[in-house]
């Protein structure tokens, strides 16, 4: 008769495959994950080193052959030396965690040790993406922390950018929303300086966002239109395209314990506030690092691996502790790309 430590020592449980499993689901927890807007890039460190460059990229004049050359006047640089955030996870599978139990949904059949460790990895990996998500919002607020407020990145500070909101005048009756939203949108392509995107997209908070669809200028837009989605009528929070850029409400929510142990409902973005950002361009990144492992120290993950798994077995045929972690950190490259905007 087979034993469970049978089944944990059999392929199909080893580390590398339970990792393998647990990262089977794409991660598609939050909306900046469902917008693809990080890019996942596997590193062989705990930190990664970026250039910040003060300057901007100049165009080179024209010179007769033979003659005299330009010379590459090279920018000022530094060096930000960023730390990867280390995220684990410990669960534990104990004979009281089946023992007597029936399998979830059956009657007369009792649950098993693959059961029950399939159904803590799952848990497990939600967990971490609601994390990873908490870390994506972070990175387009500019400032990183972690689920004990523990700050992490202060990219605008890193990169020597203002982050300081720029006023979208909503409460004035007078203003053209459309053209603010255009001059925003041009703004963000002079950002890019030349680099690609597919288009712009407000992440707004509830109360901007009901400010600005419910504006004045907004609904007078699209008062004799019948065919398009109107502000008159529809219901517009999963994206309305005006001014050249698709606006959305977000509604996110993260629980943060505080310092007393309670919990902290607090949301992804202020509601009289908004976020403008590019998508489709190369400045989003998200680095993995490797697992605290001795096996993959100094080694690049698999680029589709963002959780890992090990397990151990205690002793006395107590269980097997099972152990998750995530190294992951979202960065902004140029975080002059994103605009933070106010009411």
């Amino acid at each position: 008769m087979s034993t469970v430590h049978d089944l944990m020592s059999a392929p199909e449980f080893a580390d590398a495959q339970l990792t393998e499993a647990i990262n089977i689901p794409p991660y598609q927890t939050g909306r900046l994950a469902q917008l693809g807007l990080f890019t996942d890039t596997p590193i062989a460190t705990t930190y990664v080193k970026v250039g910040v460059k003060d300057g901007d990229f100049t165009i080179i004049p024209s010179r007769e052959r033979g003659g005299p050359t330009n010379k590459n006047m090279s920018k000022r640089h530094a060096q930000a030396l960023i730390e990867i955030p280390h995220f684990p996870l410990e669960d534990a599978i104990t004979p009281s965690d089946f023992q007597n139990l029936l399998a979830y949904g059956q009657e007369r059949l009792f649950e098993t040790f693959g059961g029950v460790l399939n159904g803590k990895l799952i848990e497990m990996r939600g967990k971490h993406d609601q994390t990873h998500a908490h870390l994506d919002w972070g990175a387009l607020n500019g400032l990183i922390l972690d689920a004990d407020g523990f700050e992490l990145l202060d990219l605008y500070e890193t990169f020597g950018v203002d982050g300081t909101p720029q006023s979208f005048a909503l409460g004035t009756a007078g203003t053209d929303v459309a053209n603010v939203t255009r001059n925003l949108k041009a703004d963000i392509r002079r950002a890019l300086k030349g680099a690609p995107m597919t288009g712009v997209r407000i992440l707004a908070g509830e109360n901007f966002f009901a400010q600005y669809v419910g504006h004045a200028t907004v609904k007078d837009a699209y008062k004799y239109f019948s065919s398009q989605r109107n502000p008159n009528r529809d219901a517009l929070d999963d994206g309305f395209d005006h001014g050249g850029a698709v606006i959305e409400r977000v509604d996110e929510e993260f629980a943060v314990r505080l310092a007393n142990g309670t919990l902290e409902t607090r949301p992804a973005i202020n509601p009289n506030e908004a976020i403008a950002i590019p998508l489709g361009t190369p400045y989003f990144k998200r680095y993995v690092s490797p697992p605290d492992t001795i096996n993959d120290a100094n080694q690049a993950p698999d680029p589709a691996a963002k959780v890992f798994v090990s397990t151990d077995e205690r002793p006395h045929g107590k269980g097997y502790d099972v152990h998750t972690e995530s190294n992951v950190l979202p960065v902004a490259l140029r975080p002059q790309v994103m605009k933070r905007l106010t009411l």
